[in-house]
């Protein structure tokens, strides 16, 4: 078997006509930025979290940014998060000038671990970034404590969590602001780049709006502070239209399969992700963790199944962060986790067989037959 991390090109098949249709649509109007299907996605996915302020942008990383510029994150700030995610969530800091300031991650989910928040607070911290990663929503409840008994804005980096929720929330509604991808791997991805901006402030809105756009108000050419150009286009907005129907369906599939590959890998010497009922792990990446990752990795690979590693190397030891004084050993589950983890293919469009021979061949590489 070929069997890929995700299958892009399967899913695509489902949306085909819906996307087509709304491209000869857009191309015959040559209304490209910033129109009808991008006031539609906006209003789609307030609706859908909860959030009364969408706005979209031109990929997940402007959406972190312009989160922190909205918030007035400055030279000299200091803003913390998690070393165990994409680069993303600590360079769009550095890239406002403001310093990411790490602690590390829990054990049980990696997501950020709150009873480390409170010690890395000092007078120059300005905000924290939490990830809800691989799908797997964070300890909001007590994120949002300690923010509060701070007075500190709370950023939600909800990239690849998109319909997680818990206790009637749903993710990007917890925080003040939260960034959201639709990079083509993501949940709900679309045909490029794209992104999106939450936020139950309307202060908050309304400056990422005019951030988007250089700071431009709703006069043309008039403009009230700097910001840049981050807008999403129409094209891709319309595919996003056309893939959103089945993001449920998508998700419910994806936290199938991972139980699946709990309940047949069980017994293993893996550590499995918790994906429990209550539909706060919405599986972005099936990660497993085991000591003989680069090994079951070459040997997937050699039987036709690909597999992904996230992350290899933990922020706070990537070459350009040295500057920050971490080395290693300063957050040693982050560590543990870039050397043990593995991303197991679980897109919605695997096939029972597909999924028999990933079980067979893991189970092969770990001597231990069904």
């Amino acid at each position: 078997m070929n069997i890929p991390v995700i299958n892009l090109k399967a899913q695509f098949k489902k949306v085909k006509k819906d996307v087509f249709k709304g491209l000869q649509e857009i191309l015959t109007e040559q209304r490209l930025i910033l129109g009808k299907y991008c006031n539609l996605l906006e209003s789609t996915i307030s609706e859908y979290t909860g959030v009364p302020h969408a706005i979209s942008c031109a990929n997940g990383t402007d959406a972190l940014i312009l989160s922190l510029m909205a918030l007035g994150i400055k030279n000299g700030d200091e803003v913390i998060t998690t070393p165990y995610t994409f680069f993303s969530t600590a360079s769009s800091i550095a890239l406002i000038n403001a310093k990411p300031v790490f602690v590390d991650v829990q054990e049980h989910d990696l997501n950020i671990n709150p009873e480390l928040i409170e010690k890395a607070i000092t007078p120059k911290t300005k905000a924290i970034i939490v990830v809800h990663l691989f799908g797997k929503l964070c300890d909001m409840n007590a994120v949002c404590r300690i923010a509060e008994r701070h007075g500190i804005p709370v950023v939600e980096d909800m990239a690849q969590s998109l319909g997680a929720r818990k206790g009637g929330g749903m993710s990007g509604s917890f925080g003040d602001i939260a960034a959201l991808s639709f990079y083509p791997t993501k949940n709900l991805g679309g045909i490029g780049e794209g992104g999106m901006v939450l936020t139950k402030r309307k202060d908050l809105g309304e400056k990422v709006r005019k951030l988007r756009v250089h700071g431009m108000d709703n006069t043309p050419y008039h403009h009230e502070m700097i910001g840049f150009n981050s807008r999403l286009d129409e094209i891709k907005a319309c595919a996003l239209m056309a893939k959103f129907p089945h993001l449920e369906s998508w998700n419910m599939k994806r936290i199938e399969n991972a139980k699946h590959y709990n309940k047949r890998l069980k017994g293993l010497p893996i550590i499995f992700p918790n994906v429990g009922d209550d539909g706060s792990h919405i599986v972005h990446q099936y990660v497993i963790r085991l000591k003989e990752r680069d090994g079951l990795q070459g040997f997937l690979k050699e039987k036709g199944i690909q597999t992904g590693i996230y992350y290899p190397v933990p922020l706070h030891l990537q070459e350009c962060f040295s500057s920050l004084g971490y080395k290693k050993g300063s957050f040693p589950v982050a560590e543990e986790a870039a050397l043990t983890s593995l991303a197991l293919p679980a897109y919605p469009e695997l096939t029972k067989a597909e999924k028999a021979y990933i079980v067979e061949s893991v189970r092969s590489f770990l001597m231990s037959p069904l």
